[in-house]
């Protein structure tokens, strides 16, 4: 069990930190997550959400996928 919570955790990680690094490399809007800060008034963070989103559900799909593999069955 926790190697398949870490399977996913790590996962997740991965594919969100891809998907903004591709964001920031191309210029993709919808995949960046930028800070902006202002002394006077604290701070802000602006951005999109949509990577996050994607690597909760893709690390859900690989935790099942590793863990239905190493129950011996791949269906």
């Amino acid at each position: 069990m926790f190697k398949t919570v870490l399977v996913g955790l790590i996962s997740f990680f991965l594919i969100s930190g891809l998907l903004i690094g591709i964001g920031h490399l191309f210029h993709i809007d919808m995949l960046t997550f930028t800070f902006y800060e202002s002394s006077s008034t604290g701070f802000w963070a602006e951005g999109s959400v949509i990577p996050f989103i994607i690597g909760l559900i893709s690390c859900y799909f690989i935790g099942n996928y590793y863990e239905k593999r190493k129950q011996g069955g791949t269906k």
